[in-house]
C-alpha cells in the first residue's frame, strides 16, 4: 500500500525468533580433519558463531573496525562503543558495511566447508555462508544480545513474469532497537573475485524464505508446511551460496538511492536506511517496509483515512529528531521518508497540485495551499467526482454529495482498514488504533473513497483503481508523484542532516 521502494519482500508470516528447536544441531560432512584430504567430522552449527569473549573478534572490533570507522564520514568510534540509544543499530550498520567492503566475495563451486569467522578474517574472503557467520559473530562480539541475532539458511525466491526461481542462500537477521527484524545481506560485496555475467531481469517481487535459523544458543527449524523438512541432517549439508552478489545488489536497489546520492548522503548511511525497506504484504510490486506490518499500523504514518495535517505533524516531529542527532535517529528519518512518499502516493495533492515545467510542485505543510492553483473539489462533474467511488456505509450512510460537501476544499486520502470494509486479505488483518476510532470526526472518514480506488502505489494501474481510467494518464500521474516524493525526501535529508 505504499510506493515500491524496492521489490524485496520479507513476509511477516515468518517467525524470525525461531520455532521448533532442533536439539541435534550437527552440521555433517563439514570438512576433513586437519592434515587429511578425505573424511569428515561432525560440527555443532552453533560453534560457527563466537561471542564477545572471543579475543580475535574483540581485536577486530577494537583495531580493524575502529580504523574502518575513522574513514567513514561522520561515523564515531565513541558512539559505536557506547550503550546510548541508537548505538546498537549503529554497530549493526557499521559491521555490515565493514564486511561488504573489506571481505572479498569468493564464489564456490559445489559443496564447500564453512569457514570459521577467524578463518574468514584471516583470508579476507569468503562466500555468503562465511560472510554471514562473520557478520553474526561480530554482532555478538560487539555486545548485541544473541536474542537479537539469527543466521538464516533458506531460499532467496524471485518471481519474474510469473516464473519462480529459487537461490539457496544464507543471510543474517538483526532485531533493531525498535523491535523489528531486519535483513543484513551478506551478498553485498564491494570486492568480487571471478566476476561473471549476471542476467538482470528485475523480478516482479522477491522474498527471503527461511528453512533454519540459529544463533550461538539454539538451532531452530521453520515449521511452515511449505518449507518443513523431515531429514534435517541431510538438508543441512547443502551448499547455501547460490545467490551471486551482483544479482543481489541489483535487486535490492531502493528508491532512496535515487533521492540520496553520494554528494548528499554518505553511502554507508544510505545502506543503513535501505535495510528498513524489506518487509512485505504479498501482492505484485507491493513492497512495503517495517512501518507497514499489520500489528504496527497507524494511518497517520501513511496519510490514510484523510489524516493529512496529523501525518505532517508526525513527519515534522521525526525530522526534528533526525536533525537533533542524525546518526542516533536514522530510524526517525526512515519513518519520515516513508510518510513523505506515502503523501504523494496516497493523497489527492498530486491530482490538484501545480505542475510546472513537467514537475509537481512540492507540498509545503506550513503553507498547505501554496501548491494548489485552486481548492480541491469533489462534486458532480469534477475530475475527482466522489460519485465514482465507494463509501463505507457501516460507518457513515451519507451520499456522494454529502461526501463531496464534507471534504470540499481539503486534500484527502483513501479510507483503509476501517471495520467491516476490507478490500483484501492484508487489509482484513490491519487495525486502526482505538484512540482514533473514538474521535468524533472519525465517522466522516467513512465518506472517503477506498484507498485502492485512488492511491498510486504501483507503477502500473491495478484493477481496483478508479481515479484514472486510462493507462497513459495513470502512468503520467505516477511519474509526477514518484519524482516529487524523491525530490522531497532529498530536500528533507539535506535540510535536517546534522551528523
Amino acid at each position: 500500500m505504499c510506493f515500491s521502494f524496492s521489490k524485496i519482500s520479507r513476509s511477516h508470516n515468518w517467525n524470525w525468533d525461531g520455532e521448533q528447536i532442533v536439539h541435534d544441531s550437527i552440521v555433517p560432512s563439514s570438512r576433513p580433519p586437519v592434515g587429511h584430504s578425505k573424511g569428515n567430522y561432525d560440527i555443532d552449527v552453533r560453534e560457527f558463531l563466537v561471542s564477545e569473549r572471543n579475543v580475535v573478534m574483540r581485536h577486530t572490533l577494537e583495531n580493524e573496525i575502529r580504523k574502518f570507522i575513522a574513514e567513514l564520514p561522520h561515523a564515531s568510534w565513541e558512539f559505536f562503543h557506547s550503550r546510548n540509544p541508537g548505538s546498537f543499530d549503529f554497530r549493526a550498520n557499521i559491521i555490515a558495511e565493514f564486511v561488504a567492503k573489506e571481505i572479498e566475495y569468493l564464489p564456490t563451486n559445489g559443496l564447500d566447508p564453512w569457514q570459521f569467522p577467524e578463518e574468514t578474517l584471516a583470508l579476507k574472503s569468503g562466500d555468503c555462508e562465511d560472510r554471514a557467520l562473520l557478520i553474526a559473530s561480530l554482532l555478538l562480539a560487539s555486545g548485541i544480545s544473541s536474542f537479537n541475532v539469527r543466521v538464516a539458511l533458506g531460499k532467496f525466491r524471485t518471481w519474474t513474469q510469473g516464473k519462480q526461481q529459487d537461490f539457496d542462500h544464507v543471510w543474517v537477521m538483526y532485531k533493531d532497537e525498535a523491535g523489528q527484524w531486519q535483513v543484513i545481506e551478506p551478498a553485498h560485496a564491494k570486492k568480487i573475485q571471478k566476476r561473471i555475467e549476471v542476467k538482470k531481469d528485475l523480478p516482479d517481487k522477491a522474498e527471503y524464505v527461511p528453512y533454519y535459523l540459529f544463533n550461538d544458543v539454539h538451532l531452530w527449524q521453520t515449521q511452515h508446511p511449505s518449507v518443513y523438512k523431515k531429514k534435517i541432517p541431510e538438508d543441512l549439508k547443502r551448499d547455501w551460496s547460490s545467490l551471486h552478489p551482483e544479482f543481489a545488489g541489483w535487486v535490492h536497489k531502493s528508491a532512496l538511492n535515487k533521492a540520496l546520492s553520494a554528494d548528499i548522503c554518505p553511502p554507508w548511511v544510505l545502506n543503513s536506511l535501505n535495510r528498513h525497506f524489506t518487509s512485505v504484504l504479498w501482492q505484485k510490486n507491493l513492497t512495503i517496509d517495517d512501518v507497514d506490518l499489520p500489528g504496527s499500523y497507524d494511518p497517520r504514518d501513511h496519510f490514510d483515512n484523510g489524516y493529512i495535517a496529523d501525518g505532517w505533524d508526525l513527519v515534522k516531529d521525526r525530522l526534528a529528531q533526525f536533525e537533533q542527532a542524525s546518526l542516533k535517529n536514522l530510524n526517525a528519518f526512515h519513518l519520515a521518508a516513508h510518510a513523505i512518499a506515502d503523501f504523494y502516493a496516497h493523497t489527492s495533492y498530486g491530482h490538484f497540485g501545480l505542475v510546472s515545467n513537467g514537475d509537481l510542485q512540492l507540498f509545503d505543510p506550513d503553507q498547505p495551499d501554496a501548491g494548489l492553483p485552486q481548492k480541491p473539489e469533489y462534486g458532480s462533474g469534477t475530475s475527482f467526482n466522489f460519485e465514482k467511488f465507494s463509501r463505507n456505509a457501516l460507518l457513515n450512510k451519507g451520499t456522494a454529495a454529502d461526501a463531496a460537501q464534507y471534504w470540499q476544499g481539503k486534500i484527502i486520502s483513501g479510507r483503509y482498514a476501517q471495520k467491516g470494509d476490507s478490500h483484501g486479505a492484508a487489509e482484513s488483518i490491519t487495525f486502526i488504533p482505538p484512540d482514533l476510532l473514538k474521535k468524533k470526526d472519525f465517522p466522516g472518514r467513512g465518506l472517503l473513497p477506498h484507498h485502492n480506488e485512488i492511491a498510486m502505489d504501483e507503477d502500473t494501474r491495478g484493477k481496483a483503481h478508479i481515479l484514472y481510467a486510462g493507462n497513459k494518464i495513470y502512468a503520467e500521474q505516477y511519474r509526477l508523484r514518484y519524482d516529487a516524493a524523491v525530490r522531497h525526501i532529498r530536500d528533507a535529508f539535506k535540510k535536517h542532516w546534522k551528523p
